[in-house]
């Protein structure tokens, strides 16, 4: 079978070079050049002006509308720390909640830091938000004013979830104290919780503990044993989501290193969020709801197939999950433009600088993906191909700035 896949490239190669020697240089630029007039007007065809000022309007807030007439799960994917794009999310998630009635919003965020802020004293406040933030600087991270302001929304109208490994283990190990099964561990869990205090004080200090410790992960699986807590205790979750993080954490590590692991960094971790997702929509299950929800979440995390660091994302893994539900799932990148961001240059197919922001039907150009990636390097070809089929939609928001932490003071990133 190898032989005869061999054969039929090897075919198609020497049959592509005999027409290519056919024809005369001239005849060869003309033809590339009618193959971009044709992928410019199918660009052109395909996209439609859209705002988001309480709420989404305008001829791309009615294709949007239509797309996801049969979708449980709407993903968007994103740059991070960018001011417009949790501002279009925020618009989008009440407009599906009145469109169809979506009640849940999925965030890049630790589940513990996501079921702090839907306490009744917190939930729809912004400014609980911050003050956790404060509290703990590496627990939320991603804490800007707008990211902050959009969580609080949605925890006050809706549901918020958190699918992210742990970033700041302070407050998973003070929760752990006062579930310590006696004084033994109990001492161990304030040995560790010390050691954070001591390591993360600051938000520039991100990730010393479960990052950069190499004793981090030993300490936190000999208290995994040490608590032997039942497997379906909070004491369970909150050890199984330390040590796990802190061995993502260490892969990534020891990658830099020279070791050849760091395809688990991102494998693991994807694994880790499908499974703090899953708990969190069983649990909703059990109480009698069909949860339907929008996903905001760096874009890798989003791409339907593999992504870019090798992995079956989150992102692929609910586009399946919609499927065996009966339903559908729509996927957005949001491309922010401004001084902050740095576009991929294979994007330049598709993107343009519009002066509103507007949203590109990306549902209409797979069939003719070829015309767009034929416009770029080869050695880049690869990587707009399977943007172009790992999203339905990407959306441009110009002229965006950077995000703010003013509430929190933290330093920007």
């Amino acid at each position: 079978m190898k032989l005869m896949f061999a054969a039929l490239a090897a075919l198609a190669c020497t049959a592509g070079a005999a027409v290519a020697q056919d024809k005369t240089p001239a005849e060869v630029a003309a033809a590339a050049a009618a193959s971009t007039a044709r992928a410019t007007a199918l660009l052109e065809a395909n996209t439609r002006p859209i705002a988001f000022d309480g709420g989404l309007s305008g001829p791309g807030a009615d294709f949007l509308r239509d797309q996801t007439q049969k979708a449980q799960f709407v993903l968007v994917g994103e740059t991070h720390n960018d001011r417009d794009t949790p501002r279009f999310v925020g618009a989008l998630f009440d407009s599906l909640r009145d469109w169809r009635a979506f009640d849940t919003l999925v965030v890049e965020v630790d589940p513990v830091a996501v079921d702090t802020l839907k306490l009744p004293a917190n939930r729809g406040r912004a400014e609980a938000a911050a003050d956790l933030a404060r509290r703990y600087p590496n627990h939320i991270g991603f804490a800007s004013d707008q990211d902050l302001e959009l969580m609080a929304h949605a925890a006050g109208v809706a549901d918020l979830w958190g699918i992210e490994q742990v970033q700041g283990a302070e407050p998973l190990l003070e929760e752990l104290t006062t579930l310590a099964p006696n004084a033994a561990v109990r001492a161990q869990v304030e040995t560790l919780l010390t050691q954070v205090k001591s390591l993360e004080t600051r938000r520039d200090q991100f990730g010393a503990f479960l990052h950069g410790d190499v004793e981090t992960l030993p300490r936190l699986q000999a208290l995994t044993t040490a608590f032997a807590a039942a497997p379906d205790s909070r004491a369970a979750f909150l050890l199984e989501t330390l040590t796990t993080s802190a061995e993502i954490y260490s892969y990534y590590r020891r990658a830099r290193a020279g070791e050849p692991v760091g395809l688990y960094n991102n494998t693991v971790r994807e694994a880790l969020m499908k499974r703090l997702f899953l708990r969190q929509y069983r649990a909703a299950e059990a109480a009698g709801r069909t949860p339907r929800a929008l996903f905001k979440m760096g874009a890798w995390h989003m791409y339907r197939g593999r992504n870019p660091n090798q992995a079956f994302p989150i992102g692929n893994f609910i586009h399946e999950f919609a499927i065996a539900n009966d339903a559908e799932s729509y996927s957005v990148y949001v491309l922010a433009q401004g001084e902050h961001t740095r576009e991929p240059s294979w994007m330049a197919p598709l993107s343009s600088t519009p002066d509103q922001p507007v949203v590109i039907d990306l549902r209409a150009l797979h069939p003719t993906a070829s015309l767009f990636v034929a416009q770029v390097p080869v050695e880049h070809q690869a990587a707009l191909r399977d943007f172009i089929y790992a999203f339905d939609a990407v959306v441009i928001l110009p002229n965006s700035e950077k995000a703010s932490f003013d509430r929190t003071g933290f330093p920007s990133r």
